[in-house]
């Protein structure tokens, strides 16, 4: 029996570490066909195949650094390098194999789009969530298989970070409890041709960036609940923790920045005797991001 886990993931030049989650969805279409009149399947036939591999990593500032900081707003091709999701593989007794002896998913081209970045106060560490689009090459192979006999490069520790304060206007939100970033980047892959059973390209429809924030301190949306509130600037920031200290020094955190756009204060609740919380949305033109970004 084969046990694995996660391990870090390669982006060809790019290696992103401290993966949480992975997960990988085939996309088979199943074409089944009967004989005149049947009522029993005769043949079953792959039809078409759209693969998509969802990771989740606490590295951000490997990930959102990627192409100079632009990862965020255009995401990264690659459409000819080395892509591998590895699994470590437990060893019966100890903890890993060594050598040739790990499983994972690879392939050589593809879009990597990021969906989300978030983080509470409460939480551990802040997480960003990214697709992987896997192409072929020819339409008939597959864009990514099964990587047996892997041997892992080296596996070490990359970063994490702790919720930061948000600006809106220059202005300090008091009470922040919450942000997510999401980035709003819709891929669109043109119709199969020719036969094709598994996607060749893949490109960026639009991007939709968003904002929302978390607050329970009510003077930070006096005024504004359900209004339109020009947004001359707006920036989050992550605080990344130290090892062997709390946070790290100046120009070593990560910042998400809208320079114009609206303001919504869409929505409030409050249950029963506990504490409310609103919540601000941001709709931004142009998301752009930093991880070396220092905090007021």
């Amino acid at each position: 029996m084969t046990i694995y886990t996660n391990a870090d993931a390669v982006l060809d030049a790019v290696t992103v570490r401290n993966i949480t989650q992975v997960g990988h969805k085939t996309g088979q279409e199943i074409r089944k066909a009967m004989q005149s009149g049947g009522a029993l399947i005769s043949q079953v036939s792959g039809k078409a195949s759209v693969e998509v591999s969802s990771l989740t990593t606490t590295d951000l500032s490997t990930l959102i650094g990627i192409g100079t900081n632009t990862f965020i707003s255009v995401g990264l091709y690659i459409a000819a390098g080395t892509i591998t999701i590895p699994g470590k593989v437990r060893s019966a007794g100890g903890l890993f194999v060594s050598g040739a002896n790990n499983v994972g998913i690879a392939g050589t081209k593809a879009l990597i789009v990021p969906t989300s970045v978030e983080c509470s106060q409460d939480a551990d560490f802040a997480t960003g969530a990214f697709d992987i689009h896997w192409l072929s090459a020819d339409g008939q192979t597959k864009g990514c298989d099964d990587a047996v006999s892997t041997t892992l490069g080296a596996q070490s520790f990359g970063s994490e970070y702790a919720l930061g304060p948000c600006y809106i206007n220059a202005s300090l939100l008091e009470g922040v409890q919450s942000f997510r970033v999401t980035p709003g980047i819709e891929v669109t892959k043109p119709p199969l041709g020719s036969g094709s059973v598994f996607p060749t390209q893949a490109m960026i429809k639009k991007v939709e960036p968003t904002i929302q924030i978390t607050v329970n301190d009510f003077d930070a949306v006096a005024g504004t609940i359900g209004d339109f509130t020009a947004m001359t600037s707006a920036v989050c920031y992550l605080r990344k923790r130290a090892d062997a200290g709390v946070y790290a020094g100046a120009a070593s955190h990560v910042s998400f920045t809208f320079a114009a756009g609206l303001t919504d204060t869409d929505s409030w609740d409050i249950s029963s005797n506990d504490d409310g919380s609103a919540t601000i949305t941001l709709h931004g033109k142009a998301l752009t991001a930093s991880v070396v970004a220092s905090i007021p």
